[in-house]
């Protein structure tokens, strides 16, 4: 009878491992934005890579280096900051986890205007940038969204929005890279750059 039920016992726990094993299925997201799957053991699938990817391990992925047309891009962006010191546009600075534009960015943004009124077949980007506190994503948003509202202030100033785009660099474009709270304060800003295409 002993032995009867310790074969039973056996074979119950054994059949709830295999059950419990092939039942635990985790989707996880993978490092290039894909969904992966994890069964059993915690064997993962196959991680993807996607075109114009490279897979460095199996935890990193990068874009794959396209020479020339980072090349190209550094080009157009060296023209970009030359033609725009020569404007004499201003930046515009926002206090910590804000967007809204304060009235030193009211009176630097009527004088871009004004620029901008003047050089009327002219166009701009506007950078949205942030320190370094926060996620990336959270920095990426709260970016735009500085980029946005001086834009928003610009064309009601009477600024044509077509000759206006807007780009959120988050936190990866940092002016200072000091620790402080000025250097911080310079990285909080809506950024113009007159475009040369």
């Amino acid at each position: 009878m002993k032995k009867a039920y310790q074969t039973v016992c056996g074979l119950l726990m054994a059949g709830c491992l295999l059950a419990f094993a092939q039942g635990c299925e985790k989707t996880v997201q993978g490092t290039s934005g894909s969904k992966t799957t994890e069964q059993g053991l915690g064997i993962p699938k196959a991680p993807v890579t996607l075109p114009g990817e490279e897979r460095v391990s199996d935890d990193i992925v990068v874009a794959k280096a396209e020479p020339e047309a980072a090349r190209q891009r550094t080009q157009e962006m060296q023209q970009e900051a030359a033609a725009t010191a020569t404007t004499g546009l201003q930046d515009v600075f926002f206090g910590f986890d804000k967007w809204n534009i304060t009235d030193d960015g009211k009176q630097a943004l009527a004088t871009d205007a004004q620029w901008l009124k003047t050089n009327n077949g002219k166009a701009l980007t506007i950078e949205g940038h942030c320190d370094e506190r926060g996620t990336q994503a959270y920095n990426l948003v709260l970016g735009e969204k500085r980029a946005k509202a001086v834009r928003s202030y610009l064309v009601d100033l009477g600024i044509d929005a077509k000759r206006l785009t807007v780009t959120s660099y988050g936190k990866d474009r940092p002016f200072c890279r000091e620790r402080t709270e000025d250097c911080y304060q310079q990285n909080r800003r809506g950024h113009l750059v007159l475009r040369v295409k």
